[in-house]
């Protein structure tokens, strides 16, 4: 079993930005040569991470890399989650990041690779993990040829479904093959049996669409043909027939309103967790979140599923297309000597399957998808073990969020000021809303001549 994951090549999209790579990326292992570790020395690194008491993969990891290499430490600094990537380019900036830190999306690795040259080559890594079909770290490989993260996590959006509200209500829960189309019309459905099914009409919804920009816009990038071209063309088109779905929702009442959402500070969790929505797409990262607050009590006890995402009616493959980034690791190029070669060996450790394995134990979404990771994965205690659920988290093509370069930074800005938040509130329409924002990125001047 494994996972179909298909993320670009960032020098397709990065630009003049990484282009600087090979000026400002240098680091005490030039080249990715591999340190020789010397596992009998007392060694100790440091590890970033970030809300210790309620995120435990930073800790289960360090814990299991040290069960297998007892003479290395690995001392945990923790970080503010909001203020991850502020704190962390101030500590490289001043040369005092830890020795290993976790990169938390594509657009933050480009940036940090191509402007700070604190990261470590770490192509000797890459190198034992090219063509490996359990794990893809193509994703991470620059213009210069070298990689300076490797993936320790590869979430993916999936459809999370409630299915006893699907049972009670009688409509036929997702098959695995379902188009937005197909998605719209179990969701009228549902609106219509669920009050008969015993459901509030007043509360209950068939599904939840959360406020984020990526809602729709990551689908739409991800799920249309040439769209990761137009992107830095300034073709926004691609955006239209999925922001009409997502007001037709909202206007025949099959979710909240996105003004609601806003304003009263929905939290998706919530809503999928104490059964007010029938439906949610969201990442896999929240599979572990609702086992864990099912067994709190925090969320109802309910049976629930993951399908594959829906998929684009005009365009459907033979594969399912969805969209995520991964989450990476990187190494400090200040650090060498056995210091480094401790430090690279437990990236190597995360983002092997022996780190898989002890992630996928805490119901966290791995990097390095085997067999023997799978059945972990699905053996925790409260997850969905269906054959669907299965698919949905093992059979896809997962494209980046958005493409990567000089300009993602304004263009993703006015994308959600101006596009997004215009037309989901109802102040734009949507061809004047995507008119306006295409303006206005073109006055940035960020665009492909």
């Amino acid at each position: 079993m494994k996972k179909v994951s298909s993320l670009f090549k960032a020098a397709a999209f990065a630009g003049a930005a990484v282009m600087m790579l090979a000026g400002c990326g240098s680091s005490n292992n030039a080249g990715g040569k591999t340190e020789t570790l010397d596992e009998n020395a007392k060694t100790e690194i440091t590890f970033a991470g970030w809300s210790l008491d309620t995120t435990p993969e930073f800790k289960t990891l360090a814990d299991g890399f040290m069960k297998d290499h007892p003479n290395i430490t690995v001392n945990i600094k923790q970080y503010s989650a909001d203020d991850y990537d502020t704190q962390l380019t101030s500590d490289i900036s001043g040369k005092s990041q830890p020795d290993v830190f976790p990169i938390k999306n594509l657009q933050k690795y480009y940036a940090y690779a191509a402007e700070s040259g604190g990261l470590a080559d770490l192509s000797d890594i890459a190198s034992e993990y090219e063509g490996d079909k359990n794990i893809d770290v193509s994703q991470y490989k620059l213009e210069d040829g070298k990689y300076y993260a490797m993936p320790y996590r590869q979430d993916s959006w999936v459809l999370f479904y409630n299915k006893d509200m699907f049972e009670k209500a009688g409509v036929d829960a997702p098959d695995g093959t379902w188009t937005w189309d197909d998605y719209t019309k179990a969701a009228e459905e549902l609106k219509e049996k669920l009050p008969a099914a015993g459901y509030d009409a007043s509360s209950v919804y068939p599904m939840y669409q959360h406020g984020w920009q990526s809602v729709v816009q990551g689908f739409a990038l991800a799920q249309t043909d040439g769209a990761y071209d137009d992107y830095f063309k300034g073709d926004y088109s691609y955006l239209k027939p999925y922001y009409e779905r997502a007001l037709k929702w909202q206007k025949e009442g099959l979710t909240i309103d996105w003004n609601t959402v806003n304003s009263t500070k929905v939290q998706y969790q919530a809503q999928f967790g104490t059964q007010k929505a029938a439906m949610l797409p969201m990442g896999t990262w929240y599979a572990a979140t609702l086992v864990s607050q099912q067994k709190s009590g925090d969320a109802d006890t309910f049976n629930w599923g993951m399908a594959p995402i829906p998929q684009n009616p005009d365009e459907k493959t033979d594969e399912t297309v969805t969209f995520a980034d991964p989450t990476g690791l990187a190494v400090s190029s200040n650090i060498s000597g056995q210091k480094l070669a401790a430090a690279k060996e437990f990236v190597k450790w995360c983002s092997g399957e022996k780190g898989s394995e002890a992630l996928a134990k805490i119901a966290t979404t791995p990097a390095y998808f085997s067999d023997s990771v799978a059945d972990t994965y699905f053996g925790t205690d409260g997850m969905a073990n269906d054959d669907l659920s299965k698919k949905a988290w093992t059979e896809h093509k997962t494209n980046p969020e958005n493409p990567v370069g000089a300009g993602t930074n304004t263009i993703q800005d006015v994308l959600n000021t101006v596009v997004h938040s215009g037309i989901m509130s109802g102040t734009s329409s949507v061809d004047d809303a995507i008119a306006k924002g295409t303006q206005d990125i073109k006055d940035q001047g960020v665009l492909q001549q």
